[in-house]
């Protein structure tokens, strides 16, 4: 199993795994917008997970946007992988940092980033109080 960079071939997979995993999932469209930065699969006999990332605020961050694995290889440490070909890919580019924002409802996903070693840097209150957490891993 290797993680490489996704192809106008692995789309129709990855839209799959992102409606199985996003109560609001983006379409094809968005995900060809969005994806000419970094977007890596995680490809075993087939794409079973995905990440896709934007570079760089003053050549010096990246934000993760996305993070899905299909339902069926989840805790098999497949995003783990995928972060961690991402660290790999931004310190060639000398990237200092890279941040995401978590909503409060997706404990999950806070304890993943904390897990890959991220730590929360402020909340941003929400009128909903499903606040947003900006976590940061330093990498530089």
């Amino acid at each position: 199993m290797i993680v490489r960079t996704a192809t106008q071939e692995d789309f129709t997979k990855v839209i799959e795994i992102e409606e199985l995993s996003f109560p609001a999932p983006w379409d094809y469209d968005f995900f060809e917008k969005i994806s000419k930065d970094i977007f890596l699969v995680f490809d075993g006999k087939e794409v079973c997970g995905y990440l896709i990332a934007g570079c760089c605020h003053k050549n010096i961050s990246a934000t993760i946007l996305k993070v899905a694995v299909h339902p069926e290889h989840r805790r098999k440490g497949i995003a783990t992988d995928l972060v961690r070909k991402l660290v790999e890919i931004l310190k060639d580019r000398n990237i200092a940092e890279i941040d995401v924002i978590v909503m409060d409802a997706c404990k999950p996903a806070m304890l993943f980033y904390q897990k890959v070693g991220f730590q929360t840097v402020s909340t941003i209150p929400q009128a909903s109080s499903n606040d947003l957490h900006e976590m940061k891993l330093t990498i530089g």
